[in-house]
């Protein structure tokens, strides 16, 4: 466990909900589909998947095309989900 990213993961409520969000989805998501079920503004989104991206928590489905990226949790983001959800205080 990389405790340092989990402490990151864990100070950023829209990173945990993004990150959550893609761990109960049956398939890969664009930008605008979490945007709209994280119920946040796209920009917010498109920061924040940049930002778990960066930090190896995403992966993307198909990174050649400009507009419809799909992105799905990685291994390590699920790694990460780890502590988080047998936590009481788990964002929903």
């Amino acid at each position: 466990m990389d405790w340092s990213k989990f402490a990151w993961l864990n100070r950023g409520g829209r990173r945990k909900k993004i990150l959550l969000l893609l761990n109960d989805a049956d398939r890969p998501l664009t930008t605008k589909e979490i945007k709209d079920n994280a119920k946040i503004a796209i920009s917010q989104a498109s920061v924040t998947i940049s930002e778990l991206y960066n930090q190896d928590m995403l992966s993307c489905k198909n990174p050649q095309d400009k507009i419809g990226k799909l992105y799905e949790i990685s291994k390590f983001g699920k790694e990460m989900l780890q502590p988080l959800k047998s936590s009481p205080n788990r964002v929903k």
